[in-house]
């Protein structure tokens, strides 16, 4: 009896964590198996289903991409589903159309896939088949569907706060020795600007005693030297007209609440993948009302970013301002949120009328 209840316990224990490891996004694509089926532009789809499952529901999008007549086509649906623990089941069923540019004349049918969890070795794959949904008319073709869990990478971080960028500088330090020649390049470039900071001794003589004492007695001489040292320190400044733009762009878009998040820690981790295909997506970050991230192309690599909660909010708003519509609108996102030990991924779309907005609630010790 003392051995058949660890069992047990390590049964259900393995069941609950792989419940949790649906949640995610699958990428691959189905095949129809039929012969009269001629939509879709052939027999072969690319297809991407993002999946959050709460017990045994299921919920999230698909999206199906294929190309004809040297086009690219795709369709985004919302989706509803069910999951069998036990079986390692999964069924999901597309029940709304919420972004397209097929042609009318290809049948763009919604459907249902059947599909079971494997895994072997580090590969998780969901594998199974796919029908019709009911109440459609004409034929819509059947057959098999694979799709493998995509790998999210966060190798590239932009954020000065997280502590991944401060690795890459201490291994940039032991190579600059290396190449003597090229500090000499940038003393005799940076002379100028240098000269006003670091080297104070070379300038001493004339410096201490025209800069203090001549400021009132040369008035002339020195307004020329004074108007030079602003210039050199304005073009730091020639960035902000740039964000200036982005501001009174992003102040004329409606908001649109995707997700409230609460959390247990006041430091939270960030990292933005391109969701779906990668089509040149860019976007800017607003974390209450102010500019984090300006003009950043999503790709298959994380932008990190650390952001600290004020808890003096009842809500933290971080906002994504779409910058263009990449290949195929609209800006679309995968957020996943580190708050300690917990995470959450969610999926943020945004376009030139709106920005997608993830509220959050700073609320210690709310999960314990």
């Amino acid at each position: 009896m003392n051995r058949i209840l660890p069992f047990i316990y390590l049964t259900l224990f393995s069941n609950i964590v792989f419940a949790q490891n649906f949640t995610g996004q699958w990428k691959g694509g189905f095949i129809d198996k039929s012969t009269s089926f001629s939509g879709w532009g052939g027999d072969q789809c690319e297809y991407v289903l993002e999946i959050e499952c709460k017990g045994t529901k299921v919920s999230g999008y698909s999206y199906t991409y294929f190309s004809d007549g040297g086009k690219r086509y795709y369709t985004i649906c919302k989706l509803t589903g069910k999951l069998n623990k036990a079986s390692k089941y999964i069924e999901v069923t597309e029940i709304e159309r919420t972004k397209t540019n097929v042609p009318v004349n290809i049948r763009n049918c919604f459907q249902i896939h059947k599909l079971t969890y494997f895994k072997q070795g580090d590969n998780e794959t969901l594998e199974g088949t796919w029908v019709p949904a009911p109440n459609q008319q004409g034929d819509c073709g059947f057959g098999t569907t694979v799709l493998s869990r995509r790998l999210l990478k966060n190798t590239f971080a932009y954020s000065g706060k997280k502590p991944t960028p401060k690795s890459p500088v201490a291994k940039v330090t032991p190579k600059k020795p290396t190449a003597p020649l090229v500090k000499t390049k940038p003393t005799v470039k940076k002379a100028g600007p240098v000269a006003s900071t670091k080297p104070p001794v070379k300038k001493s003589e004339p410096v201490a005693s025209t800069k203090t004492p001549v400021i009132k007695q040369n008035p002339d001489k020195l307004k020329s030297e004074d108007v030079k040292t602003p210039e050199e320190i304005k073009p730091d400044k020639t960035e902000p007209p740039i964000k200036k733009q982005v501001l009174s762009n992003y102040e004329k878009r409606n908001s649109d609440i995707i997700k409230t998040i609460v959390l247990n820690n006041k430091s939270i981790t960030v990292d933005l993948y391109d969701n779906g295909e990668i089509d040149g997506d860019s976007i800017s970050l607003f974390f209450n009302s102010k500019l984090i991230l300006s003009h950043k192309r999503l790709s298959d690599k994380a932008i990190s970013l650390r952001l600290n909660i004020d808890d003096t909010r009842d809500e933290n708003e971080l906002i994504m301002y779409a910058e263009n519509l990449g290949s195929i609108p609209p800006n679309t996102a995968l957020m996943v949120v580190h708050d300690g030990d917990y995470r959450y991924e969610v999926r943020i779309s945004s376009d030139l009328q709106k920005s997608g907005v993830i509220r959050f609630k700073y609320k210690p010790d709310s999960k314990q």
